[in-house]
């Protein structure tokens, strides 16, 4: 299913709508971060007991809505009330408890506050780095670069500094096992996992290579996963989309062209990520570098297992900002935001933004398999914005529309 918004003047009303609901400056390009949404809630803060918290002291934190039912996911309690779980990641900026309130307010606006407070189970993982200023208690991760394999946003590993450390993809494994006890949670139904831009990437990754899904799925439970507006994806395999190797203004990412564009695949990268020599290697790809929990894994069975799974990718059809291309080529008298889109030459392989990113790599999926794994839904008139793509009509329509005979 590919959900697209009406052939209108998408830019424009883009712009309009951001504008009217973040309040930006009239200098700034609104439709890149564009969006309405509500973003206010009451949080409160949980730690998870891990494997490694006997011998490290340390715990996971994560956030819950403070009037919540289960503010513990390891409750000694039985809640045969809940029937849903929604987890969302937060992306680099690292505000979990942000991302909490857009999740939660996206489950009451499509069934009640009731049903969000006492039947379902909504948490917000929190990734810490020093300059956080984290709890003695609380585990954390290095800054690595954006590039670097052992970035939490690609399963890398926490803190060496301490005895015992844990993958990303890991915690989250035990984060989704825990609020999947039935024996917690006897009525629960489906658990959806979300991420937005950074929070989109683990999201996809951890999609693609986490070892407990089939767990999961076996007792009955509908597990689906929600990339959100990532800068980039992992290729199964060495193929690229082929790309123009120039824009215009114009031709840049154009929203009206971008959700009906064909693409043809190449065997490296042709376009502006031709000559890249690292475009397909972990993160990227699947070629070297892997951490080591995909390692453990393993490529083939995490191949084997992908398109099994139940992914819809989320694309803003706004989020088509490219700040280097727009200010080199004066296409704007606003000023640009494109919320961090990475650049390098692997990223360019893929795309010159985020949508066309997301559309083309669809489109490799289906390629690979030979058969139509997976969705996409384009949400209207959202921008780099996870707030406005997780309350989107078309968003929750997608998460929620499948949960049968609900009772608030």
């Amino acid at each position: 299913v590919l959900s697209v918004s009406p052939r209108l003047p998408l830019m424009k009303l883009a712009v309009f709508c951001g504008a009217l609901a973040l309040g930006q400056a009239d200098d700034l390009c609104s439709w890149c971060e564009g969006g309405q949404c509500n973003d206010v809630c009451k949080v409160a803060k949980s730690h998870l007991s891990l494997s490694i918290t006997g011998e490290t002291g340390k715990y996971y934190p994560y956030w819950v809505p403070a009037e919540s039912a289960v503010q513990d996911l390891q409750t000694a309690e039985v809640h045969p009330e809940v029937e849903l779980a929604v987890m969302m990641h937060h992306g680099a900026v690292r505000n979990g408890n942000e991302y909490l309130c857009y999740i939660y307010n996206s489950v009451v606006e499509t069934f009640g506050k009731a049903f969000a407070d006492k039947k379902t189970v909504i948490f917000a993982p929190q990734v810490y780095y020093p300059e956080d200023k984290p709890a003695e208690k609380e585990l954390f991760w290095d800054p690595q670069g954006v590039t670097d394999s052992s970035s939490w946003s690609w399963g890398g590993n926490s803190t060496a500094t301490v005895s015992a450390s844990l993958s990303s993809f890991e915690v989250i494994d035990q984060l989704l096992l825990e609020a999947s006890n039935k024996k917690r949670f006897p009525n629960l139904k489906k658990i959806v996992v979300a991420g937005h831009s950074s929070g989109g990437q683990i999201t996809h990754r951890y999609a693609l290579a986490n070892r407990v899904d089939e767990e999961i799925r076996g007792k009955g439970l509908d597990l689906h996963y929600f990339p959100a507006n990532p800068s980039n994806f992992a290729y199964l395999d060495g193929t690229r989309p082929v790309l123009p190797t120039e824009v215009t203004c114009d031709t840049l990412c154009n929203n009206r062209t971008l959700s009906t564009q064909k693409y043809k695949f190449a065997d490296e990268p042709v376009g502006p990520g031709a000559g890249c020599k690292d475009y397909n290697k972990y993160g990227y790809g699947l070629e070297g570098g892997l951490v080591p929990y995909v390692e453990a894994v393993g490529v083939k069975n995490m191949l084997a297992a992908y398109g099994k799974r139940q992914v819809t990718y989320l694309s803003g059809d706004s989020d088509i900002c490219n700040k280097p291309e727009q200010d080199a080529k004066h296409c704007t008298t606003c000023t640009v935001d494109d919320g961090g889109l990475e650049v390098s030459c692997a990223d360019y392989a893929q795309g010159w933004c985020r949508m066309e990113r997301a559309h083309a790599y669809l489109q490799h999926v289906r390629h690979f398999y030979g058969r139509d794994v997976h969705d996409l839904v384009q949400v209207p008139y959202a921008g780099h914005n996870g707030c406005a793509m997780v309350q989107s009509p078309a968003t929750r329509r997608a998460m929620f529309g499948k949960l049968d005979e609900v009772t608030v």
